[in-house]
């Protein structure tokens, strides 16, 4: 956490992601609004580091510069101690690329205006408490997608209504809210895909299919169900861990059962569309790759 004082205020923020919980809630619904800014360029790379640090602090980012360029200008310094929400990417022609980048342990919104959702969070030891199920999961992931690249209302409206107590009373959750869940829920599925143990099905090879994931399709229940991993039911009500854990000993059961038939590690990796170095641990002797 960051303790800073202006005037006589003094504030402590979130350094960090991994410092967020639902107690920093209501801080990460003012954040929202900006990230939604800058990814639809509303907002430029500077005015947004100013925005989230205001949004941090309570203030409105309207009136700053007008009030107080020297205001404004602290809080540019102090964006400068923040370890996010952005990563920025250094190209080939060197020129720079920022984007928005949120890993969260926390579900930071578990209740909105009397609506109850999932739950989400992760002790410092790595102890996870997670009520999400696989149907959720594989609902809510395309209408995630798809308001990322559509920015259309009703879908995000549908991903809030998929996300907490099956859409009963939506109409009255204002939209900075729905945008915070949007977010929220990717920053926990950006924690998730940073996970060793589930790098076999979110490390896509991108060379025939463009890099799309495997994860949060709807097939994968059906293709989970008809390898034996129960009914169609039993996989939707299964938590989000024991879901996924499925879905990477599939993958791992089509390694072997491809090894099996004599195919060498490339022509797995391509009929996988998995990266051979995600094969190869996987693969029971010892052969040559080319």
């Amino acid at each position: 956490m960051i303790t800073c004082r202006f005037g006589k205020h003094t504030y402590r923020i979130p350094s960090k992601w991994d410092d967020f919980t639902p107690e920093e809630g209501t801080l990460f619904v003012r954040m929202s609004g900006a990230f939604d800014m800058f990814e639809t360029g509303k907002m430029d790379f500077s005015t947004f580091r100013i925005s989230v640090v205001a949004a941090l602090l309570g203030l409105d980012v309207r009136r700053i510069r007008k009030q107080n360029d020297t205001l404004a200008e602290n809080l540019y310094r102090l964006s400068e101690y923040l370890r996010y929400p952005y990563a920025i990417q250094e190209n080939e022609d060197g020129s720079r690329t920022v984007s928005l980048r949120i890993v969260l342990r926390n579900n930071l919104l578990p209740d909105i205006k009397g609506l109850h959702g999932y739950r989400f969070s992760v002790t410092r030891e790595g102890m996870v408490d997670c009520s999400m199920t696989a149907a959720q999961y594989v609902e809510a992931l395309p209408l995630a997608d798809l308001y990322t690249k559509s920015r259309d209302a009703d879908v995000l409206d549908n991903l809030f209504k998929i996300l907490y107590s099956s859409g009963k009373g939506t109409g009255k959750v204002p939209v900075d809210y729905k945008l915070a869940v949007y977010y929220n829920f990717r920053g926990i599925l950006e924690w998730i895909r940073l996970l060793p143990d589930y790098r076999l099905i979110y490390s896509v090879s991108g060379s025939r299919h463009g890099g799309s994931n495997p994860l949060g399709l709807s097939s994968s229940v059906f293709t989970l169900s008809k390898s034996g991993y129960g009914t169609l039911q039993e996989i939707r009500e299964l938590d989000l861990f024991s879901y996924l854990g499925a879905l990477v000993q599939l993958n791992i059961d089509g390694i072997l059962s491809l090894q099996s038939a004599g195919l060498k590690p490339n022509a797995i990796a391509e009929k996988m569309n998995l990266p051979i170095e995600m094969v190869l641990p996987y693969i029971t002797v010892t052969e040559n790759t080319e």
